[in-house]
């Protein structure tokens, strides 16, 4: 260490090596004595044994035995007061400033969150110096000493160790080879091995022997290399996974302290005073909310599974959600839609699937899958059936809301997960998955899919599945994470279930990226649509400023292949609209949109009526060009019963020819008659304009006047028409109209 500011305040000579060795029990106490004194009879150092009490009496079994850490090296016994023992050590350790802090693990390693324990991984995580964990006593006669290594620096740096704690020993640096991947990973570790060697003193380079050997996992390879080659020692080195990877996968030091049978060491080099800060910040993160407790964790095991079963009352009431869903949409009415969401039983078989990630078990996996599958081909189901057996069934705002996902419906689901399996973890806030449901459920857009399919609608059918899909995902994702987070892990060691839990992870984080990229396209596609429709509001509003007294009623648009912009555009006026204005306003548009526009404009001329002068009843013309439907008003005479100013409106059409390159319409002469013919039970849909949004739809037989047309779209023949009987006003396919008998 550098920091010798506090040397001559505490007595010490500068450069002096200064060991601190924290010990918690009586059980520890000889182990880490003996450790700690031949490390620093091996550099002329010193030892600080410390323990902490709550009330900073010394224990009656902190006696320091000069057989434990030789005659000639210092050794001080302090004992501090402290609730926290992971803070008291690191305020010590700040204050004495070491060189290595050693550190005991005496007992089975906990199953939760922490690695070593709740009070060993803080200090690992705030100490800036070289650290090591032990567990069991380091023979001085032992004659072999297994190192595993990687290529890294970590063997390099745990050799002076073991050569001063078995200084006749044999050293081994080990290299375990994936055994999948055969002979090429085994000449990739003998590469790696002989570098490590050469960068060696040539006085550590004649006590090291290299040796590869092949394995499922490093672990399997240690242990089995530890147990059966004779060793006194295992020494790892710590900190090759970063805190993501120990966090989603454990650590190998982890597993091989609690399973092997001969003493283990793990060494961890000094940090940095920013990684340390970078290390306790993601322990804070991570740390603040306690683990599961073993009961509370078997309470979620038990509660997972028996959601995750496909009982008669899984499959009654998902078919009742689903149903009722159905209805809501076709209703639009979205507080039944709620009631089916708070209904449908498939969020615990999803969580099953996030927790089996996490677990590696592939068997509840299978099981959540199955349950999952079986509930979506039912939803689909039902929303086909009713799809079929409710009359005049059709698009409206809801059901587009469901087959129309974006980004941000990924962003709700991810949440969502996340706040679900939280949620179904902690007793004292359960109560809120039935809300968390709401906020990303499935039964509504799988049962929107069974509507697309019976109306015919593929897109509709495509975009409520890639929602369901967004939401699947995102819930198995999130919610494995936050499984993870409050303590639930696969036994360490089991090699099986650590290899299908990182498939797992992988897949699944896979398939978020898959899902995410068809949501960010369609999301971009449905921003550029808002922001052509607000240009061309702006345009339309921007040249009708020129009109007196205009206002903007309603308008539609469709693109042609060409690229010409069809407007329909409907406003209000203090006056006519002239045909020679009417061109203006086209040309307008087309330079401020820079696009060809075709302009199908009508106006709607408003009159102000004063009470004290009576009207003459008169006749509104309509000004009705060759080809065009005209509205003729009847006279309507006004009365004056109070002093306020009524406008009357009166509709009329403006006529607008068509503009060069592309016409926008051949206007019939009169209205005429017609009856929509071959639609069967799906009917005929309106729209608000050519191959523009669903308004509704017409039943076969439906007598139907002509306004406009026929517009020419991809060879098919659109006309504006006027179901009096529906009230409806829309363009539909002339191939579905016929004359009336």
């Amino acid at each position: 260490m550098t920091n010798r500011r506090n040397d001559e305040r505490h007595g010490r000579s500068p450069g002096c090596y200064r060991v601190l060795a924290a010990v918690g029990t009586e059980h520890d106490l000889a182990p880490l004595l003996h450790t700690a004194g031949a490390i620093a009879d091996a550099r002329d150092g010193e030892v600080r044994v410390l323990t902490v009490t709550r009330s900073g009496n010394a224990p009656s079994w902190l006696t320091i035995p000069d057989a434990d850490v030789g005659g000639a090296v210092k050794t001080e016994a302090v004992t501090r007061a402290g609730d926290n023992p992971s803070a008291t050590i690191l305020a010590e350790s700040r204050d004495y400033d070491p060189d290595l802090l050693i550190l005991g693990l005496h007992s089975g390693l906990q199953q939760g969150r922490y690695l070593l324990g709740r009070t060993l991984d803080p200090v690992i995580q705030g100490a800036t110096c070289d650290v090591i964990v032990q567990r069991g006593r380091i023979k001085p006669e032992s004659d072999r000493v297994l190192i595993p290594a990687a290529g890294g620096p970590n063997a390099p740096e745990a050799l002076p160790i073991a050569r001063a704690l078995a200084p006749e020993a044999q050293i081994t640096a080990l290299y375990v080879a994936n055994a999948r991947l055969g002979r090429p990973e085994v000449l990739v570790g003998e590469s790696r091995l002989a570098t490590m060697v050469q960068r060696l003193n040539p006085e550590d380079r004649q006590v090291v022997d290299t040796k590869v050997v092949a394995a499922a996992t490093p672990v399997e390879g240690i242990l089995t290399e530890a147990h059966g080659g004779g060793y006194g020692l295992v020494m790892l080195g710590a900190g090759r996974e970063g805190p993501v990877d120990r966090f989603l996968f454990g650590d190998i030091p982890q597993v091989v302290l609690d399973q092997s049978t001969i003493p283990v060491m793990v060494v961890r080099p000094h940090l940095s005073h920013l990684s340390s800060f970078w290390r306790r910040l993601w322990a804070r993160i991570f740390g603040f909310v306690a683990p599961l407790t073993v009961q509370e964790q078997a309470d979620v095991q038990r509660v997972i599974p028996r959601g995750s079963q496909p009982t008669p009352d899984f499959f009654i009431t998902l078919t009742l959600a689903a149903a009722l869903a159905t209805l809501g949409l076709l209703m639009d009415n979205f507080t039944t839609v709620i009631g089916a969401m708070l209904v449908a039983p498939l969020m615990t078989a999803v969580l099953g699937m996030g927790l089996s990630v996490v677990l590696g078990d592939l068997r509840l996996l299978w099981r959540a899958a199955a349950t999952t599958v079986r509930g979506i081909l039912l939803a689909v189901a039902m929303g086909y059936i009713v799809g079929h057996v409710v009359p005049g069934a059709g698009p409206n705002a809801t059901i587009l809301t469901m087959s129309r996902p974006s980004i941000l419906d990924l962003a709700v689901a991810l949440l969502a997960g996340a706040a679900a399996a939280y949620a179904l973890s902690r007793k004292e806030v359960s109560a809120t998955l039935v809300g968390v449901a709401i906020a990303a459920a499935f039964t509504p857009p799988l049962v929107t899919v069974g509507l697309g399919l019976a109306l015919g609608d593929l897109g509709m059918a495509l975009g409520a599945a890639l929602m369901f899909l967004a939401n699947l995902v995102a819930i198995i994702a999130t919610s494995g994470l936050v499984f993870l987070w409050v303590g639930f892990r696969p036994h360490p060691g089991d090699p099986d279930r650590d290899r299908a839990r990182r498939r797992g992870f992988l897949i699944t984080g896979v398939l978020v990226v898959v899902i995410a990229v068809p949501l960010l396209t369609l999301t971009q596609q449905s921003l550029s649509e808002a922001r052509f429709r607000r240009s061309i509001e702006q345009a339309l509003t921007a040249e009708l400023a020129q009109v007196p007294g205009g206002e903007l009623v309603r308008w539609e648009h469709a693109l042609t292949p060409e690229g010409t912009l069809n407007l329909d555009v409907t406003i209000r006026a203090a006056e006519s609209v002239s045909h020679h204005r009417a061109q203006g306003l086209q040309e307008a548009i087309a330079v401020h949109l820079d696009r060809p526009v075709a302009l199908s404009l009508t106006t709607v001329p408003t009159q102000q009526l004063h009470a004290f002068v009576p009207p003459t009843p008169t006749l509104t013309p309509t000004l009705t060009p060759t080809g065009v439907p005209t509205e003729t008003p009847t006279p309507t005479p006004t009365q004056t019963p109070t002093s306020t100013a009524t406008p009357t409106v009166t509709p009329t059409v403006t006529p607008i020819p068509t503009i060069t390159p592309v016409p926008s319409a051949t206007p019939t002469a009169t209205p005429w008659l017609l009856t929509v013919v071959d639609v069967g039970r799906t009917g005929l849909r309106v729209r608000y304009s050519p191959e523009g949004v669903v308004m509704g739809q017409l039943d076969e037989g439906t007598a139907v006047v002509v306004l406009a047309g026929p517009v020419l779209v991809d060879d098919v023949a659109w006309y504006r028409i006027s179901a009096p009987g529906a009230y409806i006003d829309g363009w539909v396919d002339g191939t579905y109209l016929a004359p009336a008998p």
